[in-house]
């Protein structure tokens, strides 16, 4: 927030210091003043420690005013309304959301037992799994791209949001930028197309 007003956090926590330092300051040279017996050093004194109490009193109008200001920074902050990303981030975010699914679908679907299995047997088996998990995908991603804030959110999260509601291990999401891509065999394979039969 403190960005809205182009300052830094350590910039308010000086403008604070001071603060501390004036008053500090006022109260040394009024004590001093008060036991003072001279009547020019109590005057000059006295004069110093008007000039440190008005230094206190405009740095903290100074921060009365950062403070209303950052109060004004989020209220418009919060109202504007966020951007919808445009035609080229959504496009860019279908891409990217679909490469993560992939990866972590091909995870899966390598780690299913398949006992007594040849290791082509099992890549196979893999194969075929994974096509039926990518057609999920793309429905998927395909209902999850009409949201109207989609691509406005990090990636990581739209990527675990997307993930668990296909039913994909918590911990495989986590680790999706460290998966591998589906090898190509996998990609190309499709899946049979569902035979619905009449129960008349």
């Amino acid at each position: 927030m403190w960005d809205a007003l182009d300052i830094t956090a350590d910039d308010a926590a000086g403008l604070a210091e001071i603060a501390q330092h004036d008053l500090a300051l006022a109260r040394d040279f009024a004590r001093r003043a008060l036991a003072a017996e001279d009547n020019d050093e109590a005057n000059r004194l006295a004069r110093s420690y008007q000039r440190a109490a008005r230094s206190y009193r405009q740095t903290l109008a100074v921060k009365a005013r950062l403070k209303r200001d950052l109060a004004i920074a989020a209220r418009t902050q919060a109202d504007t309304p966020k951007t919808k990303p445009g035609g080229a981030a959504v496009a860019r975010r279908i891409t990217e959301l679909r490469g993560a699914l992939l990866r972590v679908s091909w995870d899966e679907a390598e780690s299913v037992e398949t006992d007594g299995a040849s290791e082509a047997e099992a890549f196979d088996l893999a194969c075929e799994d994974f096509s039926y998990r990518r057609r999920d995908i793309e429905l998927v991603v395909a209902e999850a791209c009409l949201k109207p804030d989609f691509g406005a959110g990090p990636l990581d999260d739209e990527v675990a949001e997307v993930a668990l509601r296909l039913g994909f291990d918590a911990d495989a999401i986590r680790r999706w930028r460290e998966l591998p891509d589906p090898p190509q065999a996998a990609l190309d394979r499709e899946a049979e197309p569902i035979a619905w039969r009449s129960s008349a």
